[in-house]
């Protein structure tokens, strides 16, 4: 019995090659939010404030090529700030805006009102970029695999108790197709891997310099007594 092959036309070969290729190629890049300060802690006094701007950070690995310098950068972008940690006295999210060069056009960012009615726990940042514009958003280029683009601040508020830390996590929204590339408008969304950075409350200089010089003469009192 002779079995019948059929043969596979030449051009869907090539189309499922070049898909492959693309796959793998996204597969080896990979992105996520980033802080100005790489992610890590920021320090205010009593009821002091820190700016934290925010990227969205693009890094390639196995000699991927850069999809945002392709895509010529980024249409839109938008992100969620959320407190995912509440010490006895929390750090409080008071205000929220897009960058205001690279996102020319609608304002995805919550309002002072939105904050306030989420207790200073949760912000959305972002916005889209006005289609007549000649380019996309600028690249920010920090090395050959890595590249930022700047999607906008929030403000956080330290509580009035010292040594209070606060956790705050950088994630994508739940809503799809808000972060995509300028060109072909692919959505990066299902790509972002979700970071964190914290607030720490510091004493003030007086407080702290008291507790000091308290710390001090009980040292001193101690080798006394010792002799």
């Amino acid at each position: 019995m002779t079995r019948k092959h059929r043969r596979i036309p030449a051009g869907l070969l090539a189309v499922c090659l070049l898909a492959l290729l693309a796959t793998r190629a996204q597969a080896a890049l990979s992105y996520d939010f980033v802080t100005d300060n790489n992610n890590g802690n920021y320090t205010v006094l009593p009821n002091g404030t820190a700016t934290v701007n925010i990227f969205l950070r693009e890094t390639l690995t196995a000699g991927s090529t850069s999809l945002l310098v392709a895509e010529d950068g980024l249409f839109s972008a938008r992100l969620q700030v959320t407190r995912t940690t509440s010490p006895s006295d929390r750090a409080n999210i008071t205000a929220a805006s897009r960058n205001p060069t690279n996102f020319n056009d609608f304002n995805e960012s919550s309002s002072a009102a939105e904050i306030a009615a989420a207790m200073g726990g949760q912000a959305f940042v972002g916005g889209t970029r006005n289609l007549d514009s000649a380019n996309g958003t600028p690249i920010i280029t920090d090395s050959t695999t890595v590249r930022r683009v700047a999607i906008g601040t929030v403000t956080i508020q330290g509580g009035l108790v010292p040594l209070q830390t606060t956790t705050f996590t950088m994630a994508d929204t739940t809503l799809s197709n808000d972060t995509l590339t300028w060109t072909t408008l692919t959505s990066l969304d299902s790509q972002i891997v979700a970071r964190t950075f914290t607030v720490t409350t510091l004493p003030e200089p007086t407080t702290a310099a008291a507790l000091f010089g308290v710390t001090g003469l009980l040292l001193v009192r101690r080798r006394r007594s010792l002799r």
